[in-house]
């Protein structure tokens, strides 16, 4: 709780990281289910 309130910045980075990581993974995960699909 306490290095979350130090750094509000480094949180804000620390989340885009993980929202584009994961969109990344999502899309690489659709395109390989829709490759094998079709």
């Amino acid at each position: 709780m306490a290095t979350k309130t130090q750094t509000p910045s480094g949180s804000y980075t620390f989340r885009a990281f993980w929202a584009i990581l994961l969109l990344a993974i999502n899309f690489l995960v659709a395109a390989y289910y829709f490759g094998i699909i079709v």
